[in-house]
């Protein structure tokens, strides 16, 4: 086992647990099953993070949640036999009373609660982040470009993690992000042999696609500075990887943070504008960032204000308005004798460095790194575990087949099937390429191919299955046909020799039997597509 890479004592993690909006098939209930608890791969969504952070020795971790879900997470902490098999100190739970499902997560960081159990310098990650990648060897990425041969340690940078949406690991409509890098400074030292800094850079743009697509739509281009352009001669821009939100800040980003109470989002917002500063002229003082790098006076006393001026000089006394007009005689013909002359006299100011914000781009075809909040990554990622051998990773499980599993005679399960505990397999059912839960049933003769099945789900007779997403305490009945793309809601029934194929099946919400619906067909209508429950994929709820 290699050693694992001491960290400072005051780093600790924030694992913040969204609401998990496009995993909604699932997470409709989030006070009973939060998207930190989806299952990937039999394991809880938020055991990966929290191993990850453990790993790399980062033991001081606070799971950030809403008051809605925290009951929950609370209960899997004490009794998933995952999360208690961690090691300790066991995570902190963070449920801040002004946090919603809907806050964004710059706004998160600058809640009270959170803001009193951060001590140092942190780390931010998301509850769905799956990630291969040593983290030792990002930390060491950091300390040495941000916080230490190359960096500033009184004044750190940050460093974030990006990574390709192709290759490999490509999934069909994943999100993406626009990201603008620059060359960072050269190192006094080559780098190890595994060190990541080759794949380290300077951020100096950050935005979503959206933002992006937003921009050379109603400008018919991508507009670039040439402040960007004199600062870097060299950009490389990238339309293809995907923010992985997890980033390494210093403790000072939260004065910046509290400075600019307009910030929503830490990827757009925080990054964003930290990137743009370093190269852009005058948002160093709009940004609050000379008074956070350099708070010490001026010298010979000029004072600063919050607009980068200086206070107790005015606009007429910096410059000479008098010597731009062709009918005056400027004062500055005669010997400078005023306050503003002396003024003029004295050193200017020029702003702070400003630390640079990192990116580290993910080589494509490298160990995996994917955020899982979609089903079809929620799949893929499961299915990529289940066939990884236990002896090369850590993220899988020591046994594919959980030894209390009641598996019948003249079955077929293939090698790359994860079965969990006290799960029974009747005769002559198939299994290729799938995950299932602990604590289910598979009917005889049923086919279950590249499928994912939480705990406790029924699966019928003679019922074949490919590409589905059941939901823990489902039944899917008998001689069921349901193909690639369909979701089955936590506890729902889908009825006998159903047949789909890309179609969601769960519980409308929000329809009363009162609505101006009539007797006779129009009620009977209504009923019928209750007991059905199916949502077609591409119809919004």
């Amino acid at each position: 086992m290699p050693t694992r890479k001491p960290v400072s004592p005051d780093f600790q993690a924030l694992i913040l647990c969204g609401p998990g909006v496009s995993l909604n098939t699932f997470t409709s209930t989030p006070e009973d099953f939060p998207k930190a608890l989806v299952p990937i791969a039999n394991r809880p969504m938020v055991w990966y993070p929290l191993d990850w952070c453990y790993r790399m020795n980062v033991s001081r971790i606070s799971l950030v949640t809403p008051s809605s879900s925290c009951k929950a997470i609370e209960n899997a902490l004490s009794r998933n036999p995952d999360l208690t098999s961690l090691p300790h100190p066991r995570p902190d739970i963070i449920a801040p009373e002004y946090l919603s499902q809907n806050t964004g997560t710059a706004e998160i960081l600058r809640l009270p609660e959170v803001q009193a159990a951060i001590s140092g310098h942190f780390l931010v990650l998301p509850c769905d982040i799956l990630s291969a990648l040593p983290g030792e060897s990002l930390l060491e990425a950091w300390m040495v470009q941000a916080a230490g041969i190359v960096g500033n340690p009184a004044l750190p940078g940050g460093l974030g993690v990006w990574f390709p949406t192709k290759g490999e690991h490509a999934v069909k409509g994943e999100e993406t992000n626009f990201l603008v890098t620059a060359q960072t400074a050269p190192a006094t030292a080559p780098p190890a042999r595994n060190s990541l800094r080759p794949s380290v850079s300077q951020v100096v743009y950050s935005s979503t696609t959206d933002t992006l697509h937003d921009i050379t739509e109603s400008k018919h281009s991508l507009p670039i500075r040439h402040g960007l352009l004199r600062k870097h001669g060299r950009i490389r821009m990238l339309t293809t990887t995907r923010d992985a939100h997890i980033y390494l800040f210093p403790y000072w980003i939260l004065d910046f943070l509290n400075r600019n109470p307009t910030f929503d989002s830490i990827g757009e917002d925080i990054v964003g504008w930290w990137a743009k500063a370093t190269w852009q002229d005058g948002l160093v003082p709009k940004l609050g960032l000379a008074h956070i790098l350099d708070p010490s006076p001026a010298p010979n006393g000029v004072r600063h204000t919050e607009d980068g001026s200086n206070g107790d000089i005015s606009i007429e006394d910096e410059i000479d308005l008098a010597s731009m007009s062709s009918t005056h005689v400027s004062h500055l013909l005669t010997p400078p004798t005023t306050p503003s002359s002396v003024a003029r006299d004295q050193p200017k100011s020029t702003p702070p460095t400003v630390p640079p914000f990192l990116a580290y781009v993910h080589p494509t075809n490298s160990p995996l790194i994917r955020r899982i909040d979609t089903s079809a990554l929620l799949l893929h990622a499961s299915l990529y575990i289940a066939a990884l051998d236990p002896s090369t990773s850590s993220l899988t499980h020591p046994q594919k087949i959980h030894p209390t599993c009641s598996i019948a005679p003249r079955t077929t399960i293939s090698q790359d099937v994860l079965i969990g505990a006290n799960t029974t397999v009747n005769q002559h059912a198939t299994i290729k390429s799938s995950v299932i839960g602990a604590n289910c049933v598979i009917g005889a003769g049923a086919r279950l191919t590249k499928c994912v099945l939480m705990d406790e789900v029924e699966v019928g007779e003679k019922a074949v299955l490919t590409g589905v997403v059941v939901g823990p305490r489902a039944r899917v009945g008998k001689e069921c046909k349901l193909g690639e793309g369909c979701e089955v809601q936590p506890g729902f029934v889908v009825e006998e020799r159903t047949e789909a194929k890309g179609e969601k099946f769960m519980v409308f919400e929000g329809l009363d039997e009162e609505d101006d619906y009539g007797e006779g067909e129009a009620r009977e209508d209504m009923e019928l597509d209750m007991g059905n429950a199916v949502e077609e994929g591409s119809a919004e709820a």
